[in-house]
């Protein structure tokens, strides 16, 4: 598994938020903690929340606990890591997941050409290359994807299988159900579950809806590529699947995404 990178103090100052001007500031019963993992619609749900925070003057922390400030409305956590006792149980949470198997289909594309940092840093494991330099050396993408699998995947599908899904503050929901959300009713339940005052709910939906996908107001970029669901059946192979199982066991089972094995029937 690959070592998560420590932001640097620049990126920290910039994931820090504290609005200014504007409405006057809202009240949350309960502080809000968002999780997600990689690849599992992070970029996406960061802006809607850094978004709502602008709109209702709410402080947004995007980044590690250890840096967390103590006045804060909103923290958003990319690896769902938390330490939950300094919390004291006064918060309400949401939870993303997604397909894992998509996870790692996106993680192939993005990291082949992502300008992000972690990427670029020559390794010994990788022979002296960095992660892009290395799942770039295979000419194919299926060798590309298996590589994918093995490394930065593998560790973002362990995440979501340690995660605590008996935690009742966090409200758990799958990427596949709030990327069709049109009508945003998932989106509705979600903020009224996190705390928000009903009179405010037209503009955060509206924000939602204007930041997602099917609104059509997107561009695509190195975040935004595809965002459709169910892309692990237009490259896993036989011997991806294979690979999966050997990795993962029964993860989507657990996870919720299939009720046997006999997806990956050979």
């Amino acid at each position: 598994m690959l070592k998560r990178v420590v932001p640097t103090v620049k990126k920290i100052k910039q994931a820090l938020f504290f609005p200014v001007g504007g409405m006057n500031k809202i009240v949350l019963n309960k502080r809000v903690l968002v999780a997600t993992h990689h690849k599992t619609g992070t970029k996406w749900l960061a802006t809607i929340f850094k978004k709502i925070s602008i709109k209702l003057r709410l402080k947004y922390f995007y980044g590690r606990q250890e840096n967390l400030p103590k006045d804060f409305d909103i923290f958003f956590q990319d690896h769902s890591t938390f330490d939950f006792d300094r919390f004291q149980n006064q918060y309400k949470g949401l939870h993303m997941i997604r397909d894992p198997r998509d996870t790692i289909v996106s993680g192939c594309f993005y990291h082949r050409k992502s300008r992000e940092h972690w990427l670029h840093i020559k390794r010994k494991r990788f022979g002296g290359l960095s992660y892009q330099e290395k799942i770039n050396s295979y000419e194919s993408f299926d060798d590309q994807l298996l590589f994918e699998m093995e490394h930065s995947g593998r560790g973002g599908i362990q995440a979501m299988l340690a995660w605590d899904y008996d935690n009742s503050a966090f409200l758990e929901v799958k990427y596949e159900d709030l990327i069709k959300d049109t009508n945003l009713f998932l989106f509705h339940k979600i903020f009224a579950f996190l705390g928000f005052p009903g009179r405010y709910l037209p503009e955060i939906l509206k924000i939602s809806y204007e930041n997602s996908l099917f609104s059509g107001k997107l561009r695509r970029s190195d975040h935004l590529r595809s965002g459709k669901t169910g892309q692990w059946e237009k490259y896993f192979k036989p011997t991806h699947k294979k690979k999966f199982l050997a990795l993962f066991d029964n993860s989507l089972i657990k996870l919720g995404y299939e009720t046997d094995n006999k997806w990956a029937d050979i």
